[in-house]
């Protein structure tokens, strides 16, 4: 990260997580999505999560690489959230958005939030969640964040009920909810806090995320 803010952020973590006596542990692995358009697998969304004592670091990586006749789609996208105590504490993403670039920095300073989105503050209400598939509380708080832009994002949940999905050839029971508001979106959840399988529209075509 060559950004000026970036300093201040691995500073503050450093002497954060000395000040509390926290041990580096080692990252687990997280939930991995293969993302389809249709049938059509076009990229991944990986989840690296560490746990020290009541602190979360989560750390993820999203690519897509979409081909339709001529035209082509290029997404990346990286990001680390740490939560302490299920309450966010920073926030930093780097996006290329098919060439249009987007930073986003934020911490938790006292009960606010400090943020900057392409190098302008923003205000961010304290109540707001980052939109990330890792964390069950999406479905719980009405203000979320896009991750790319931290925009924001007012949403509606609606419990459709028990359904079956088939994972890895086997039947499972989940829970369906659909999102409405500024997002639309099918999310089935299984017993563990991400989807197993979450699916909207974009640009007119059908993108499933599908965890592997």
């Amino acid at each position: 990260m060559t950004r000026t803010g970036a300093g201040w952020f691995a500073g503050a973590l450093a002497l954060g997580i000395a000040a509390a006596g926290i041990s580096r542990a080692a990252p687990e692995k997280g939930p991995v999505f293969t993302i389809l358009k249709g049938d059509e697998p076009i990229g991944a969304d990986t989840y690296e999560i560490t746990n020290s004592g009541d602190t979360t670091m989560v750390h993820v990586e999203t690519h897509t690489d979409v081909r339709v006749l001529v035209i082509s789609y290029h997404f990346k996208h990286s990001r680390t959230e740490t939560w302490r105590g299920g309450e966010l504490q920073s926030f930093v993403s780097d996006t290329n958005d098919d060439g249009d670039i987007h930073h986003v920095e934020i911490r938790r300073e006292g009960a606010g939030f400090v943020a900057t989105s392409d190098g302008k503050k923003q205000e961010l209400p304290p109540t707001a969640i980052p939109f990330t598939l890792w964390n069950h509380d999406v479905i719980a708080k009405p203000l979320l964040f896009d991750v790319t832009t931290m925009e924001l994002l007012k949403v509606g949940i609606e419990n459709r009920g028990t359904e079956t999905l088939t994972v890895g050839g086997h039947p499972v029971s989940v829970q369906h909810f659909k999102m409405t508001g500024d997002e639309h979106w099918d999310l089935w959840y299984g017993p563990d806090p991400a989807p197993l399988k979450t699916a909207f529209t974009r640009m007119g075509y059908p993108i499933i995320f599908l965890r592997q």
